[in-house]
């Protein structure tokens, strides 16, 4: 993943995809913006206690930057669950921890703050799924409940699907309980120090997807607190980041060969 500077925000893209046509992409920095300590500038998040002016002037700087607007954006409320909603129209949907659509012109968008951003795109039916994937939807399968929404909704064949996997927590900083690591393999787990980049790998290899086809930003956001809000960092009083998704209006199919 690299960074592209566009005024004074920055807005991250994956470099396999940064010749694309067909989906728009992108992922939000702390800098930037306009919102004071501790949810200093850039939050997006408009569930945190940061002042609500402050967010709504951030995300419009933000939108500008990446020529979205946010009458195009669907807002999950997010709860670190399991649920998946199929989206065809903007707005907010509540209790939900991710969203896919096959609806061009729509834009997708999660909050994060440590918790790992799955992008999912399929290239030939023309469909894309954003996941939030905490410890809890993780253990729930969340990604692969997508992948198979994404099949049972659009005939999205897994082994199309690539799937990306934006900056969040790493296994370098993600300690937890015995609690926490009582739900997962030993293979996830280093001591008290939690991968869930290899869980989200291996999730979606379980649900079809190759694994030539997964990709990492291998991002810590604790790890670079300059550059990004981490709860976990930040004792949870931080801000959000923002990850958006969507098909580009009037783009057609691609056949198979065309994939990476």
């Amino acid at each position: 993943m690299f960074f592209k500077r566009i005024d004074s925000t920055f807005n991250g893209k994956f470099s396999e995809l940064f010749k694309s046509h067909y989906v728009s992409h992108g992922f939000s920095t702390r800098q930037g913006g306009f919102s004071s300590a501790p949810f200093d500038t850039l939050n997006l998040g408009s569930g945190t206690e940061d002042k609500t002016m402050s967010v709504s002037q951030n995300r419009k700087r933000f939108f500008q930057a990446v020529e979205i607007t946010e009458s195009q954006c669907v807002f999950p409320i997010q709860v670190h669950g399991d649920c998946v909603r199929t989206v065809t129209i903007p707005g907010t949907y509540p209790d939900t921890d991710a969203v896919i659509t096959n609806q061009s012109g729509l834009v997708l968008t999660i909050q994060i703050a440590d918790c790992v951003p799955v992008y999912l795109i399929d290239p030939v039916q023309m469909a894309v799924g954003l996941v939030h994937a905490g410890w809890r939807g993780s253990c729930a399968g969340i990604v692969e409940k997508t992948i198979c929404q994404m099949n049972q909704d659009f005939g999205s064949v897994p082994s199309d699907i690539q799937v990306f996997i934006g900056p969040s927590i790493g296994p370098c900083c993600y300690e937890v309980g015995e609690d926490v690591a009582s739900q997962f393999e030993n293979q996830y787990l280093s001591g008290t120090w939690l991968d869930l980049w290899q869980y989200t790998e291996d999730q979606a290899q379980q649900a079809g997807v190759h694994r030539k086809k997964i990709y990492r930003a291998n991002l810590c956001t604790r790890c670079h607190s300059s550059w990004f809000f981490s709860h976990r960092g930040s004792q949870g009083k931080t801000g959000r980041m923002m990850a958006f998704l969507g098909v580009r209006a009037n783009e057609n199919p691609v056949s198979t060969d065309q994939i990476k």
